[in-house]
């Protein structure tokens, strides 16, 4: 699964299709730190939802690289759909990971913060950046061409379920009371990110619920893809 993992990123890299979505998330994150010094946690929160953005436009672009009639040869030459999957996601997390990186090292290095980071804000904000990612490439699987072979209705729904999720918090209050639950619904950006934001003022534990939460939500996404995947792989 680490070769094929390996070949999927060689064969995507050489295509460029990457080129727009990081270029654009690596500006975005170039301008925030425009000015100095910067808040802390403050600025994590924002770059993780950078990221979360930035992800899911990658991943669209990295499970659309490839034909059907490849990913058909990678699935027999693996030996099963199951494997393929693994391998798939397996080379989506190496993006995100690669991003969170640079999101985490590049203010510190580059001195843009007001005060030096303590090392429980440094881990929280690397696993708020890594569930971020996560969770955004997770929702691109769903939209891939092989699902919705309309490309331009597919990249339009991705981007209203992107804005819906960070702005969820805003529109759970237009909702009626008995409606509000519905929030719960959408993808846990809003939350990650006031819990990153919020991180010195609730207990750390309400924190780490939240971003496990996020967690959660991403692994139950791609169980779900998974499953759905084998299945239609079952009928054909």
């Amino acid at each position: 699964m680490l070769a094929l993992s390996r070949f999927l990123l060689r064969s995507y890299t050489r295509k460029h299709a990457y080129f727009a979505p990081l270029a654009a998330t690596l500006i975005a994150m170039f301008l925030l730190y425009t000015y100095k010094p910067n808040p802390v946690m403050d600025s994590y929160a924002v770059t993780s939802v950078f990221l979360f953005v930035g992800s899911a436009w990658l991943a669209l672009t990295f499970l659309n690289h490839g034909s059907p009639q490849q990913e058909q040869l990678h699935i027999t030459h693996i030996g099963g759909m199951k494997r393929y999957l693994f391998s798939q996601i397996l080379a989506l997390l190496v993006p995100v990971a690669m991003c969170t990186a640079i999101f985490m090292l590049y203010p510190i290095a580059a001195q843009m913060f007001d005060r030096p980071v303590r090392i429980g804000e440094f881990l929280l904000a690397v696993c708020g950046h890594l569930v971020m990612g996560g969770l955004g490439a997770s929702l691109a699987l769903f939209f891939q061409s092989a699902w919705m072979p309309n490309g331009s209705r597919a990249v339009a729904l991705l981007l209203a379920l992107v804005i819906a999720s960070i702005g969820a918090k805003s529109i759970a209050g237009l909702l009626p009371e008995q409606l509000r639950w519905l929030r719960w619904i959408f993808p846990p950006v809003s939350p990650m990110m006031d819990a990153l934001l919020n991180g010195g003022a609730v207990p750390p534990h309400k924190v780490w619920l939240t971003l496990g939460y996020g967690l959660a939500y991403t692994l139950l996404l791609g169980l779900v893809y998974m499953l759905l995947s084998v299945r239609r792989d079952a009928r054909t």
